[in-house]
């Protein structure tokens, strides 16, 4: 397990929209507004229910609350797992966190109790990421967006980092939040997951 700790930012750039779990690649509207805005199904998809299996293990109901086709940042997240991915494509996805959430998740996921970060709860975000990831691995599988292997991922503490792509990236970026009643804060609720892949050229 690799982890690096940044310095803490405040940055707020969201660019979503709300959805339900999109089922085909169309149009969101016949006229106007939404109507030029699609997105990548497979990818989609393979993000939401990776995510919410991978959240039933942790014992913490999730829901999909956005979608956007670029990479975006939550402003209160300080914990993101990293992994990479190559097959008939290449790229990574990330798993950004408030502090809250990954301790819940954590929580749930190893059957203790955890009231703030520590190397276990760092481990158990890089396992999870894992464990993400090996979904969006199996149901990629037979789509142009298929996977033959996944790195071991990395976790980075704090928000204060930025990150830069390549032109010609498939982004899939979907915010969730958690169904926990006794977590206010809307801030404490949101995370996102984000992949961004690149087709490998056919040899």
């Amino acid at each position: 397990m690799i982890y690096l700790a940044v310095a803490p930012c405040a940055v707020i750039y969201l660019a979503v929209a709300p959805c339900a779990t999109i089922e085909k690649e169309n149009p969101m509207s016949e006229s106007g507004g939404l109507k030029s805005f699609t997105i990548n199904t497979a990818i989609t998809n393979a993000i939401i229910l990776s995510v919410e299996n991978s959240f039933s293990m942790c014992e913490l109901p999730v829901r999909v609350v956005g979608l956007s086709k670029v990479p975006v940042t939550l402003s209160n997240a300080n914990v993101t797992g990293m992994i990479g991915m190559n097959g008939r494509c290449s790229g990574f996805m990330t798993l950004t966190l408030t502090e809250h959430i990954a301790v819940m998740a954590v929580s749930g996921l190893i059957q203790d109790a955890f009231s703030k970060i520590n190397s276990q709860v760092v481990d158990g975000v890089g396992e999870l990421t894992n464990i993400i990831c090996g979904g969006l691995k199996t149901r990629l599988s037979n789509t142009p967006w298929a996977l033959d292997n996944i790195t071991i991922p990395s976790v980075i503490l704090g928000s204060n980092y930025n990150i830069s792509y390549a032109k010609g990236i498939e982004f899939g970026s979907v915010m969730f939040e958690i169904d926990d009643p006794e977590t206010l804060s809307i801030h404490d609720r949101l995370f996102l997951v984000t992949t961004s892949l690149m087709q490998t050229p056919s040899k």
